[in-house]
């Protein structure tokens, strides 16, 4: 989804959004982002989504 229509579809500012996305919360898929990462907030049990780890190969 575009980052304007998850902010519509929850409710926050485009600025909100988009700072998520660059604090690691959500993840770009070249400027578009997967609805299901924000589910938790789309539903009310958390206000915003947790910080995503980056996943690291074993050697």
């Amino acid at each position: 989804m575009s980052p304007s229509d998850v902010a519509h579809l929850l409710g926050r500012p485009l600025g909100t959004v988009k700072r998520w996305a660059h604090e690691g919360r959500l993840t770009s898929h070249d400027g578009r982002y997967d609805f299901l990462e924000l589910r938790d907030v789309a539903n009310g049990s958390v206000k915003v989504p947790p910080k995503r780890t980056a996943l690291t190969n074993a050697a």
